[in-house]
Parts: structure tokens; sequence; C-alpha cells
């Protein structure tokens, strides 16, 4: 038998939109992906990975406690409101109250920046547990990071601390999709590692980061635009390093599956641009591309008052829900 309610999780990435409808003891009913799209589009796939969710919900029996949607970009938490997201052209989208008339009142819907709860899943089920100063650097479509100080995250002023990836890294260079120019993102993030491999000339057909870092040893422009992706991360994380001091830096997303190529050379570049300080540990997440994913859940429990059952939950529980895609039945 399942445990007595579910929530619904849903990771809103740059490329990809994926939910998932997860039971109270970690147990995965249900879970889904598709393209994001952007402006309107990516609104209507939000919509119809709702419905999924909601109608896999009803096909296994148990009722929705709670709802937790994650955005990149500026979010106010507080509202429910997408204030600018550039990878997806939104800008002052009210995600919350539409997703709450969609619901039609049965469950409390919840919105949150999606690298910040990204941070909170990794300090409960990841890499960080335990820890109480540490970053997570999420490299997938964009670059951002969630900060965590004496134990508290970090949201800002305004709830937008921690967009590392527009952290100026190349005066005069590349201009990013936020319309700045020279940020981490537009050197080191997976879509502006394949946009300069192609911009510079490359003549391979790389479709992703993983084929990219294959051809290294072959292909000249794959391993100059990954040098360059390096070394503006290192830059970046140079400053983010001086400025907060944390004892870790987890990473996550697509681009930590890397490994060591990513944190090998990291680290190399980071002893030679801090001198005097040392490097904090770097460290993949165990969680991997599904950082995002277990901060969707973590907010819908959270939504649902229900936090406290995510306590015996760990990253083999996040693991075990990649093996669900399409599935509604209630497991024994």
């Amino acid at each position: 038998m399942t445990a007595d309610g579910a929530v619904i999780g849903m990771d809103i990435g740059g490329t990809t939109i994926s939910v998932d409808l997860v039971d109270l003891a970690g147990r995965s009913l249900f879970t889904s992906s598709r393209p994001t799209g952007r402006g309107q589009e990516a609104l209507e796939s939000v919509h119809a990975q709702l419905a999924a969710a909601q109608k896999a919900a009803r096909r296994a029996g148990v009722q929705v406690l709670g709802v937790g949607m994650l955005s990149p970009g500026h979010v106010d938490d507080v509202r429910g409101v997408v204030r600018f997201a550039s990878n997806l052209e939104w800008h002052d989208l009210e995600l919350q109250r539409q997703a709450a008339a969609a619901m039609d009142g049965s469950a409390p819907v919840a919105v949150g920046q999606d690298v910040r709860w990204a941070g909170i899943a990794e300090g409960v089920l990841g890499a960080a547990t335990g820890l109480s100063d540490y970053a997570l650097v999420s490299i997938g479509t964009g670059i951002a990071a969630c900060l965590v100080s004496g134990g508290n995250v970090l949201a800002g002023a305004a709830g937008s601390a921690g967009e590392f990836g527009h952290a100026t890294v190349a005066p005069g260079g590349d201009r990013c999709a936020c319309g700045r120019i020279g940020c981490t993102d537009a050197y080191a993030s997976g879509a502006a590692l394949l946009r300069r491999y192609r911009a510079l000339g490359g003549e391979r057909d790389l479709r992703d980061v993983p084929t990219l870092l294959g051809v290294l040893a072959e292909d000249p422009v794959a391993a100059q635009v990954w040098d360059d992706g390096l070394e503006a991360l290192a830059r970046g994380l140079c400053t983010l390093t001086l400025t907060l001091d944390p004892g870790t830096i987890v990473f996550a997303g697509g681009l930590s599956g890397a490994g060591t190529a990513l944190t090998g050379p990291l680290r190399s570049r980071l002893d030679a641009q801090l001198l005097w300080k040392s490097t904090p540990e770097l460290l993949i997440s165990p969680l991997g591309n599904s950082t995002g994913r277990a901060g969707a859940v973590l907010l819908a429990l959270t939504a649902a008052e229900q936090r406290d059952q995510a306590l015996t939950w760990d990253a083999s529980t996040v693991r075990r829900w990649g093996h669900a895609e399409g599935r509604t039945e209630v497991p024994a």
C-alpha cells in the first residue's frame, strides 16, 4: 500500500519540464518530462504537465496534498510570481495563481526559485547534508547558485541572490541571453558551450555536452570552447569564494556529469587564482540531474505541511524516481 496522499513537484528547466508525483514515503507514483519551449509555449507545457500529474493521482487513487513548482530566474516566491526568466522569456508571470486555478483549490501551490530549492535539497538529501556553509552551483541550460551561510539560505533583498551565471567574467565578450555582456553563463553553461562551438567554426554535429567532452582530444575547437568555459567558471567561482567563503561547492545539473573532468581543472585554476585562500572542497552532487526535481518535491511537502516526511529520505530515494517514467500504478 502507498503512504496516504502524495505531492506534485515540477521542475521547470530551460530545456525540459519534469513533473513527479511522489507519496509521503518517497516512492514515485508517476514521472514525466517534456520540452519546455519559450514564452506562451512554455506556459502551456507547464499546464500540460500539471494536468498529467493530476490524472496520474486520480488513477493511482491518491489525494494530492501539495504542489511545488520551481522556475529559473528571478522569482518572487511570496507572491508566486516569476519576475524574469531570460531563457523562458517570462516577465511578471503569475505562476502560482494560474497553477492554483488549475488545481481548483484542491491543494496548496507554492512557487520557488529552482536553484535555491535545489540547494535546499542538496542540504537535506545530497552532498551538503549536515553542512552549514556551502554553495550549490547548477550548470545546465543556464548557471545559478544557491548560497548557504551559517545554515541560512540567502535569498537577497529582491529574492534574486545566487545569479552567479550573470557575473561578468569577460568584459567586452559574448552577449548573454539576459542582455548583458561577458556573463559566466555566456561561456560555461551547456547551451553556451554548444553555441560557441558552432560560432567558432566547429564542424561536428554536437547535440549535447557529453558529446563535446568526448571529442576534446581530437577536436581543437571543442578543446578551446571547453577551456574558455572552465576559465570563465573559475573566475566566477573565485569571486564567489572570496565573497561568501563557502567550505564546499557542490556541482549539479547536466554539466556535473563531467565529474573529475570538471572538478579537476577547476581546482587547479582556483588554486592559482585564490593564491592566499584555500580552495573549497569541490563535489559532484549525488542527485545529479535530479536536484531540481528533489527541490520541487520538498517545496510541495512544505506547502502541504509534510516536510518532516523527507527526514527518512536520502539520495537513493531520489535516484529511484528516474525509473518510473510514465508509471501510474501504486507500488506495493
